[in-house]
């Protein structure tokens, strides 16, 4: 009897000290875990902080709306923000119908095969070219074989090669996670397959695809390799730099930031490049903050008051 005590005794010690151990382990791993995020939003603070310091006393609405200076003091960055926009809004109307038409062929349509395999194979090894060969290959197809030389256009189409593997992987995602039962229960209502994608798949996955798609934007706005063979790095005189000719030179402001820190000879240079780097970097923000606002939005407007 006494040594049945003392063996269940020894047991009931050996549970505690592993539950003991347990709950260290555990505490342990939340701590490392709450660091690890907190240096996260510590770093992006000092970063963004950082850059709003040197660049906030650059920033005036003479600044944001004047053409640049090749040699003299004072110049803005008008032309490069409107290009930065242009550019954008050509490569999403370029980029967003071809990557929904192929996420959805390759989601809802596409048979396990040897045809999907190669079609997923190829755009994913297409997504891992960097972007500075990218901006090489359109050089050489753009600017020399096309003629074109260096302009929008020629941009426009290299970064939608660029981007175009990535919102079409965006869209597979989004459209999975949609559940079958959803298209079953259209189907079993009689829709056909394209009226279920169109009325019930794409609206429960606006939210994903939408943030996708606000991503891939700041994605673009941001791009400078590529855009440096093919956009080029300089602006039309006078007007003609803020019309809608796509065959024109189109520095846009990500590459104005790589130009006035590389081979700018103005006096103020580094205001101008502090400046800039404040304006890309609040704009990208935005489109950050934007992607999950407008998702969120558009998840509960069409799923849960539908």
């Amino acid at each position: 009897m006494a040594q049945a005590a003392v063996t269940s005794e020894a047991a009931l010690e050996r549970r505690r000290r592993g539950a003991a151990g347990r709950r260290l382990g555990d505490q342990v791993a939340t701590g490392l875990l709450w660091a690890a995020a907190i240096s996260v939003l510590v770093l992006l603070a000092l970063f963004v902080g950082y850059i709003f310091f040197l660049g906030i006393g650059s920033i005036s609405w003479q600044f944001l709306t004047s053409p640049p200076s090749e040699v003299t003091a004072g110049g803005g960055i008008g032309p490069e923000i409107y290009n930065s926009f242009y550019i954008l809004i050509m490569t999403l109307v370029f980029t967003v119908p071809v990557a929904l038409a192929a996420g959805i062929y390759l989601q809802e349509y596409a048979k396990p095969g040897l045809f999907q395999t190669v079609v997923q194979f190829s755009a994913e090894s297409l997504a891992t070219v960097p972007s500075i060969v990218m901006g090489l290959f359109g050089l050489l197809i753009f600017v020399y074989l096309f003629g074109w030389r260096f302009s929008a256009i020629g941009g426009a189409l290299t970064l939608t090669i660029l981007n175009l593997p990535a919102l079409m992987r965006v869209t597979q995602e989004a459209l999975a996670t949609v559940p079958d039962s959803l298209r079953e229960a259209s189907m079993s209502l009689g829709a056909t397959r394209w009226t279920t994608i169109l009325r019930v798949v794409l609206p429960s996955a606006i939210g994903p695809l939408t943030t996708g798609v606000v991503l891939i934007a700041g994605r673009i706005f941001g791009e400078t390799a590529a855009l440096i063979y093919t956009a080029g790095v300089s602006v039309a005189a006078g007007r003609a730099a803020y019309d809608l000719n796509p065959f024109r030179p189109a520095e846009t402001l990500a590459v104005h930031v790589w130009y006035t820190h590389a081979e700018s000879v103005v006096p103020d240079v580094a205001r101008i490049g502090n400046g800039s780097a404040l304006v890309l970097l609040v704009m990208v923000l935005l489109f950050n903050v934007t992607a999950r606002v407008v998702g969120r939005f558009l998840t509960y407007r069409f799923t849960r008051k539908s």
